[in-house]
């Protein structure tokens, strides 16, 4: 599964990658919503298809992954048979750095958010992928993939409130320390640090890619509300002005688009909030998926049609992920 690429070192963005890999969720067969889960995968893997993505579905058994129903999926190229503890490959599965023209791993620990969940198996599935890893200094820190956004012009954003509560530590220049030792050892051009709370229902914390994400090198989109009655409105306030501040320091980054949340985006379910985000979207170098409500589909989809994007579009009902507190974006992989 490794690919060439033109330029000789440099981070990998995912609006460069065309191929995802996603988590079977056999763990969830027993739970109210695994049909509608699957839906969501059936949907993924059918715009995958029309948009010429490829995708591995790493499945405990070869008999689960046809349950999905589609004829590509049973070629051995579109499986791995490895058990995980659950879905959210986005968070266990290293990023990716291009070292010499060759996709090497960015390898950091993981502990399921500050050992809320299972997870010694998702730690090992790397190993089932054949690729190399490039030392950043990163091993002994706990970090994940969707706290981790990159540019393909040497743009790193995190945010530290997830990796403090994660490591389950104080110590923001210990972080920081490293993070900026891992910037220069890989010719990283710019590395900025968000310090904001996670939105309401979010189990990782604070994960960036809830907050800001980036559809070109120089572009960013991020989490933003005018709606003062709206759960998460302090929080796109807070954001806002490290925004602001941050288009003032960057030479790389030249627009920022606000994504704008209110109360029709809030997914409640028996009196718990659960942690919706238009930026947990899907991206590739041949579309971009955005997650959308029931209630929303018709206002995400006025929203992002002017967004300066040259690749189609879609949305994806999400609320069967978010029942178990991910979206869209975390899960999924981009190799």
């Amino acid at each position: 599964m490794k690919n060439m690429i033109t330029n000789a070192n440099k981070l990998f963005a995912d609006y460069e990658s065309d191929h995802i890999v996603m988590i079977y969720p056999h763990m969830y067969q027993k739970t109210y919503f695994y049909n509608n889960l699957l839906d969501i995968y059936k949907r993924l893997i059918d715009l995958f298809n029309i948009n010429n993505t490829e995708y591995t579905v790493v499945t405990k058994n070869k008999f689960d992954y046809m349950k999905l129903k589609l004829d590509k999926i049973h070629s051995s190229k579109n499986t791995i048979e490895y058990e995980c503890d659950d879905i959210w490959i986005r968070d266990y599965f290293p990023k990716i750095y291009i070292d010499n023209n060759n996709k090497k791993l960015i390898n950091y620990d993981f502990n399921s958010y500050g050992y809320k969940y299972s997870y010694t198996k998702e730690v090992k599935l790397k190993n089932m992928f054949e690729y190399q890893f490039v030392d950043a200094y990163l091993d002994d820190i706990v970090l994940e993939g969707g706290n981790l956004e990159f540019s393909s012009e040497g743009v790193i954003l995190t945010n530290m409130n997830s990796i403090l509560k994660n490591n389950k530590s104080n110590n923001n220049q210990y972080f920081i320390d490293k993070l900026l030792k891992a910037k220069n050892k890989l010719e990283v051009s710019e590395l900025f640090i968000f310090d904001v709370p996670e939105i309401i229902g979010d189990d990782t914390n604070g994960h960036i890619d809830n907050l800001v994400r980036f559809i070109d090198s120089n572009t960013i989109l991020y989490f933003a509300s005018k709606d003062a009655s709206y759960q998460n409105y302090q929080l796109a306030c807070k954001l806002e002005e490290q925004i602001e501040n941050i288009m003032n320091k960057s030479k790389i980054i030249k627009n920022a688009i606000p994504i704008y949340h209110d109360k029709n985006d809030e997914l409640v379910v028996n009196n718990k909030i659960y942690p919706y985000s238009k930026l947990n979207f899907i991206a590739t170098k041949n579309m971009f998926i955005f997650p959308c409500l029931e209630k929303n589909k018709n206002s995400i989809e006025l929203q992002i049609k002017s967004l300066p994007i040259n690749a189609p579009l879609y949305t994806v009902k999400c609320e069967a992920a978010l029942l178990e507190n991910g979206g869209l974006h975390c899960l999924t992989a981009n190799i």
